[in-house]
Parts: C-alpha cells; sequence; structure tokens
C-alpha cells in the first residue's frame, strides 16, 4: 500500500493593517505596478493589466497601464487609508487629465457616499469605474498574502437576486477572540512600552499595534522586506532583523552583501548574514543574556529594539530602493561571503 504523502503544516492566519506595512503613498504605489501585483489586482478586476512603460513617479498618486485585450488606458490609483468623497474630485481630475477609459481606485476601504457616487459614475458616464479594497494577511511569523475585494463600481444591470439580497442583509456575528495565555499578554505589553517609546522619540520607524506573538513587525523601503524585532525566551536573546522575502530574496541579499562593510561601519553593530533560504533571507542583530522576566530591565530592551531598529532603517532604507535583482551576478560555486556569521535557520519561539 503505498505511503500517504504528509499535509503541509498549517500556519495562522492574521490580518494587518495595510498602512502599517506600506508606510508611504509611494510605496503603496509602487507596490502596485509591480508584475505579481497587476495579475492579482486583475484578476479582482476583471482585466488583464500590462505594466506601465516607465516606473510612476513617486510624487504621483496613480500609474497609466494599459488593458492588454482591447488597448484601453487604465488609470489604477493608490490610497493607503479609507478613501473619502473629497479625494473624488482628484481621481476624476487625474482621469479627465489621462483621458482613461477605467479608473481603478485602490483603497483599505470605501465610505459609503464614495461607493454610492462610483457606481452612479459608472451606470452613467462611459468610463468603467472600480473600486477595490486591498486586504494584508500574514501566515505564521513571516509569509504575507495580499487580497484585492472588489467593492463597488462596475454595476452590471440586470434583475436582482433575490438569494443575494437576503446573504447582504444578514448580519454576520464575528466570533468572540480566544482570550490571551499570560505568555501573550506579556509580549502584548512588552511590544507597548516599545510602541510608546518609539512614538515619543519621533522614530523613522513607524509602529503598528501590538501583537501577543514574540515577534513584531515594521515596513521599510518596499514589499518583500521587513523589520522584525523578535523576543526569543528559550534562548535568552532578542534579535532585530532585516527579512528578505519573494522569488527576489536571493539576489537581493547578495547585492546587500557586496557592502556588508561599509554598511557594519555605518550600524557600528556586529551583523548576521543568513542566505541560507531560497525565498526568505535576513540580516540581523542580537543581544544576548536578556532576562524577560525581569520587567524592571524591560525599558532597557526596548531601548536597544528602538536603537537598534532605526540604525537598520538608516543603513538598509535606500539601499533596499535602489536594489535591482536583474543586476546580480551569481557567484562561482566555490565562492562564498567571507567573515560573515551566518545564524541557521531555525524557529525562533
Amino acid at each position: 500500500m503505498p505511503k500517504r504523502a504528509a499535509k503541509p503544516k498549517l500556519g495562522r492566519l492574521e490580518k494587518l493593517d495595510p498602512t502599517d506595512y506600506w508606510q508611504t503613498q509611494a510605496d503603496f504605489q509602487q507596490w502596485l505596478t509591480e508584475a505579481e501585483t497587476l495579475d492579482l489586482l486583475g484578476e479582482a478586476a476583471g482585466l488583464s493589466l500590462d505594466p506601465p512603460d516607465d516606473d510612476p513617479l513617486p510624487e504621483l498618486d496613480y500609474a497609466l497601464l494599459t488593458e492588454a485585450d482591447s488597448g484601453a488606458l487604465v488609470l489604477v490609483a493608490a490610497h493607503r487609508s479609507g478613501a473619502e468623497l473629497s479625494d473624488l474630485g482628484q481621481l476624476l481630475a487625474w482621469a479627465a487629465a489621462e483621458n482613461a477609459a477605467t479608473v481603478v481606485w485602490v483603497a483599505s476601504d470605501f465610505a459609503a457616499s464614495v461607493a454610492l457616487t462610483l457606481d452612479w459614475l459608472n451606470q452613467s458616464s462611459e468610463i468603467t469605474f472600480l473600486g477595490l479594497t486591498v486586504e494584508l494577511w500574514q501566515i505564521g511569523q513571516t509569509a504575507l498574502a495580499a487580497n484585492f475585494i472588489s467593492v463597488c463600481g462596475a454595476v452590471e444591470s440586470g434583475e436582482s437576486d433575490p438569494e443575494a439580497e437576503e446573504l447582504e442583509e444578514t448580519v454576520v456575528s464575528e466570533p468572540e477572540p480566544e482570550p490571551l495565555t499570560p505568555l501573550q499578554q506579556e509580549n502584548v505589553e512588552f511590544w507597548s512600552g516599545l510602541c510608546d517609546r518609539m512614538d515619543r522619540q519621533g522614530s523613522l520607524v513607524k509602529p503598528g499595534s501590538p501583537t501577543p506573538e514574540v515577534s513584531m513587525g515594521f515596513a521599510i523601503a518596499r514589499a518583500g522586506f521587513r523589520l522584525n524585532a523578535i523576543l526569543d525566551r528559550d534562548h535568552g536573546s532578542l534579535y532585530t532583523e532585516l527579512l528578505l522575502s519573494g522569488i527576489d530574496a536571493q539576489p537581493h541579499f547578495h547585492l546587500l552583501a557586496e557592502e556588508r562593510e561599509a554598511i557594519a561601519d555605518e550600524m557600528g553593530l556586529p551583523l548576521i548574514w543568513d542566505g541560507a533560504g531560497d525565498q526568505a533571507c535576513m540580516i540581523a542583530s542580537t543581544l544576548a543574556a536578556v532576562d524577560l522576566g525581569d520587567r524592571d530591565r524591560w525599558p532597557e530592551y526596548q531601548s536597544w529594539f528602538c536603537d537598534c531598529l532605526e540604525r537598520f532603517y538608516e543603513a538598509f532604507f535606500d539601499r533596499i530602493k535602489r536594489l535591482d535583482a536583474n543586476g546580480y551576478q551569481p557567484l562561482p560555486k566555490r565562492a562564498s561571503l567571507t567573515d560573515t556569521l551566518v545564524l541557521p535557520a531555525r524557529p525562533r519561539g
């Protein structure tokens, strides 16, 4: 009898605030025009979108694309926060200036008045208006996934579906969240103290909401990169980590590693470079001999995280922005990084 294949381990799904991940409008707009994102966006909008000929200017909040099947111009506008009626005038001005045939507006959510207006515009004009929300999900400790949901615009005429209307009117109550364990509550309290300190200091790194997990993530520069602060109780250590993920993780890692000596000099920290993963590499610094059970020392540890996160942000932000995976030339098989401390890839609980 053939042996049954082992099922993949299921990860924990957690919804994130998009504004915590994409810290600037330019960052969000750039991500929207990447090839993989356009495939996902096109599926949700029912369009086949070609990438822009040139990168959108960072000061613009929209990109001009073409629909592959028809060649029509598609204006894609990004709005990191909720879309309000006061923003609609600017959207229409952009569409008029570019003579766009279709307008796709992506935001974290849409006010009811905006959704109603887009539906009305879509029915009363020759231009197609689409409103899509973007959701960001974290799977486990590192993997991230985005999802687009069409919420307004492109309303098709026809008779209404009574069953669909009944479903829309049904109020679905969300289950009560599971109570936090003592350890999770301790994590929330530690991260809350860190976020407060970062706010008071006016840190370049923008904190999100405190989490019950052992790690807390922070956006940096562009998609595929993430700063993580990690509590490793098993080994009495703290880690500040720059995580590189995705198909370009290896090229990006090695391009950064070419500057590792200059980076180490700028940061003034011993760094761990781990490029063992195909689609997950990391650069980290650690603080050893940590006793998280001693709350009197928490301010010391939070101060270390603040300082370390700032140094990572200052050293890597511009470098990450300039990275081009196409410029990476793999080293010969026998060549390797020298004078590099590599941390074995293992989960930190």
